[in-house]
């Protein structure tokens, strides 16, 4: 049995501020993946040209390809959570919902590389590391705010738990480990894609 969802399930009913005049909802799975997922990508794809980039994805990645297996199954074992979360909850585990999975591993992928990984550390360079943090993640809340239209109160959220992953990354000098904290924290709080056009 399939999980019926509400507007209130939907990402406009707890997360995006009213749609203007002109304006709309983002309710749609395709207008997450190309005005959210696409911009991202693209952010990512410029933070990759940073003169520090190379350097700093060898350091990040060092525990990841020194234990590659390790994390495989971890990584299996959250799959295997999110499908059973998904069961036990009443959602459907349909190919669009495995696609959504892996979308979400996909943004939580270019987001952690781009604004907790190589952004910052190439602002430090000339900021120093503190305020290279703050501009990173700020600039990480500022996109959901035009993209996926969020609250103002969630993008404050997106900017501290931002920061605590920023910290995390800090004291575990490991990429990927933050990455699927990040897949597993977006997944709680947005399981499913979404599929409801917002009521007005």
């Amino acid at each position: 049995m399939t999980k019926q969802t509400t507007p209130d399930d939907s990402l406009e009913g707890r997360l995006q501020r009213k749609a203007s005049l002109d304006g709309v909802y983002i309710t749609k799975f395709r207008q997450v993946l190309f005005r959210h997922g696409l911009t991202m990508g693209l952010v990512a794809l410029v933070c990759l040209l940073a003169p520090t980039a190379n350097e700093t994805i060898q350091w990040s990645t060092a525990s990841f390809l020194g234990d590659y297996p390790r994390y495989f199954l971890v990584g299996s074992m959250l799959v295997i959570f999110f499908l059973g979360y998904l069961r036990f909850s009443g959602y459907s585990t349909n190919g669009r919902e495995l696609f959504w999975l892996a979308y979400l591993l996909f943004i939580s992928i270019v987001e952690e590389f781009a604004f907790r990984l190589l952004l910052p550390n190439f602002l430090m360079i000339m900021v120093g590391v503190i305020p290279a943090t703050l501009l990173s993640n700020l600039a990480f809340a500022g996109v959901h705010f035009f993209t996926l239209r969020w609250r103002l109160i969630n993008c404050v959220g997106a900017f501290l738990g931002g920061l605590g992953l920023s910290r995390l990354l800090g004291n575990t000098e490991d990429i990927i480990l933050v990455v699927g904290v990040h897949w597993l924290v977006t997944f709680l709080n947005t399981p499913t894609a979404p599929t409801k056009q917002a009521v007005q």
